[in-house]
């Protein structure tokens, strides 16, 4: 299982800083939610710590050590959904979990994938090419994938919005389980399922470290509907349009 640490992190464009001086702590074996409208900065967040994307400044550690000098070795470990996963268009959905398998010498890797096919509800479009999938699905098929690789760090940008509502919910609630069983995981959303159960709540603004609570202090100080819960917090912040209304 992988710690990863933040360290002053900024991520620029140009001009435009995605990201800027963000630190944080992500513990073993911990669900995360990184929190924020569109343009936060959270897709940067996720593939600096993918180690996708090198930061313009700052450092990452993965259990002790510097993740860019030591990015081959921890990169196995680490598996990354983007918002919009892509595919082979030549391979269906069970040749793409046979190519993980062969990437990552997975043994007896077929009842594993095929339970995972079915938790999942693709059990009975296995043959089918992921261009066929809808949005929801390609994003399922693309978490699958990863989880077959058994990684110690999951990232997930975006899961939540391809997604139905009782899909959200299982999956919320997956995620929980996976945590449980001591993988780590961190998902970025700008919208939260009733049903999300999270170790620790990051709120990003305009590439800013907002907010940085254990879950539990955030449903003690903003406590109701959690669709409202990022207008509440930004309602917090200086210069904001709802002057703290909300």
């Amino acid at each position: 299982m992988l710690r990863a640490e933040l360290h002053n992190l900024s991520v620029h464009f140009g001009s435009y800083q995605a990201l800027q001086g963000v630190s944080l702590e992500i513990p073993v074996g911990q669900y995360w939610v990184v929190l924020g409208e569109n343009g936060a900065g959270k897709s940067s967040l996720l593939r600096c710590l993918a180690l996708w994307m090198r930061p313009s400044a700052g450092l990452i550690t993965i259990d002790g050590y510097d993740a860019l000098l030591h990015e081959r070795q921890l990169r196995s470990r680490i598996k990354f959904v983007p918002d919009t996963p892509t595919f082979y268009a030549e391979l269906t959905a069970w040749e793409h979990a046979q190519m993980i398998a062969a990437m990552h010498r997975i043994a007896n890797w077929s009842s594993r994938a095929m339970d995972l096919f079915h938790a999942f509800s693709l059990d009975q479009h296995t043959k089918v090419y992921p261009a066929s999938y809808s949005r929801g699905m390609q994003y399922k098929l693309a978490l699958l994938l990863s989880l077959l690789a058994n990684p110690s760090l999951l990232l997930l940008d975006e899961p939540f919005g391809p997604l139905d509502p009782a899909a959200q919910d299982q999956l919320a609630q997956r995620l929980r389980q996976l945590c449980d069983e001591g993988m780590s995981v961190v998902v970025t959303t700008h919208v939260l399922p009733e049903t999300v159960n999270p170790d620790h709540l990051v709120f990003l603004n305009q590439g800013q470290l907002i907010l940085d609570w254990p879950w539990e202090q955030v449903m003690h100080q903003y406590p109701g509907n959690l669709s409202t819960l990022p207008y509440r917090l930004l309602s917090n912040q200086p210069g904001h349009p709802t002057g703290g209304l909300l």
